[in-house]
């Protein structure tokens, strides 16, 4: 019987033993486990940090790379969620000095250094010669909405010396009006100074805008582009039975929604500028009884109203007559290639026209612009809507 009560007794000492051990093993892993987890950003910011010293990124890792693959991922859902989160976020989307704000890039200024030219021909390599022969290059036959440009202008964007470069090639000139039958002979191309079959280059440059109004309580500000950035018809083709003033409908809408803001845009700087509810009424029009007036849009980018660009709170002159300063607009050399009017006057050397959405009251097939001088044209002076000639001058919303 006490060997029986010995056993039994070493039996329960060794159990009582065993169980200690487990209860002392589970509280020193627990520590373990969450320092893993507490130390897991720090060697995340280590590996970033060996990532930015040129010494050391030879020895980086695929793993680490993914890792910088991961929070480059988690900064840009961070900035989408919350893109009015603060002012040192917004400063790296763009720059604002006062009233102006740089936001967005487009190709503006022609290149004129041989040496740069040369290179950037290299590049490009073969011209197009046409419809199965594009080479490298890719017709305007899109960019502009299919059925605008035939099959005789491309454009090809090449990098070198950490900038961006868009060439620009033309067989033919681009006509003044698009949708029916023009001459190409009737063209601004060549009164710009661009002939054909020659390739030019032009920069991508930072946007210029200019704030027109800011929200205070909500952080937004409407914003209008300083230039002519582009040459566009507001709608691209004659119908003797559909209302081409349309704007809802019109092919410049889709343009600047679609290939403009995906080339002015990168990912990031697309998380700031909101979805605007675009009045369309007859209101904001000429004549409030404008009955080709159409439905409101939702819009990321638009073109100013008639009633916009007389309004005194935006900086401009209340009257449409006035060849106001602030509605006068340049052109970039861009826009001079791909047709836009451009004045040779003393007075306004370098302006253009510009479209504003509003339909003219009186025609189908007109709209309302502002002319090289200023001047906000009225009801009484015709501007088709399928001419080239008239340039785009882009207006949106942003987090400010």
């Amino acid at each position: 019987m006490k060997k029986i009560l010995a056993l039994l007794l070493a039996f329960l000492l060794v159990i009582g033993t065993f169980s200690a051990c487990n209860v002392v093993q589970k509280e020193t892993d627990a520590p373990k486990e969450e320092q893993s987890e507490t130390d897991a950003p720090e060697k995340e910011s280590e590996k970033e940090s060996e990532k930015e010293s040129e010494k050391e990124s030879e020895k980086e890792t695929e793993p680490e790379t993914e890792t910088e693959t991961e929070t480059e991922t988690e900064t840009e859902t961070e900035t989408e969620t919350e893109p009015s989160k603060g002012a040192n976020e917004l400063n790296e989307v763009y720059i604002r000095n006062g009233k102006k704000i740089t936001f967005g890039s487009y190709p503006q200024s022609e290149v004129t250094d041989s040496s740069l030219t040369a290179t950037l021909n290299r590049k490009a390599g073969r011209l197009p010669t046409g419809l199965f022969d594009r080479q490298a290059w890719t017709y305007y036959y899109d960019y502009y909405i299919s059925g605008e440009i035939g099959y005789f202008m491309w454009y090809i964007d090449v990098e070198e010396g950490g900038e961006k470069y868009r060439g620009v090639y033309f067989t033919s000139y681009r006509p003044c009006y698009t949708g029916y039958s023009s001459s190409t002979d009737n063209t601004y191309q060549d009164d710009n100074g661009y002939t054909t079959s020659t390739v030019y280059w032009f920069k991508y440059e930072p946007i210029s805008w200019t704030i027109l109004s800011e929200d205070m309580a909500n952080g937004t500000a409407l914003i209008l582009c300083d230039m002519i950035i582009d040459s566009q018809a507001y709608h691209h083709r004659y119908s003797s039975s559909v209302c081409t003033n349309n704007y809802a409908h019109s092919t410049i809408r889709k343009w600047l929604n679609e290939t403009f803001y995906n080339t002015a845009f990168n990912k990031i700087q697309k998380y700031i500028i909101l979805t605007t509810t675009v009045d369309n009424s007859a209101a904001t029009t000429y004549s409030s009884t404008n009955e080709y007036a159409c439905e409101n849009t939702q819009d990321k980018v638009f073109l100013l109203s008639y009633q916009d660009v007389i309004n005194s709170n935006y900086g401009f002159s209340s009257s449409f007559s006035d060849n106001d300063i602030a509605r006068r607009k340049k052109t970039t050399d861009y826009a001079q290639a791909q047709g836009a009017y451009t004045s040779t006057s003393t007075d306004y050397a370098g302006n253009g026209g510009w479209w504003l959405r509003s339909p003219n009251p009186t025609s189908k097939d007109d709209a309302h612009r502002v002319i090289y001088d200023g001047y906000a044209y009225h009801y009484s002076l015709k501007s088709l809507v399928y001419s080239t000639s008239s340039g785009v001058v882009p207006a949106l919303q942003i987090w400010r």
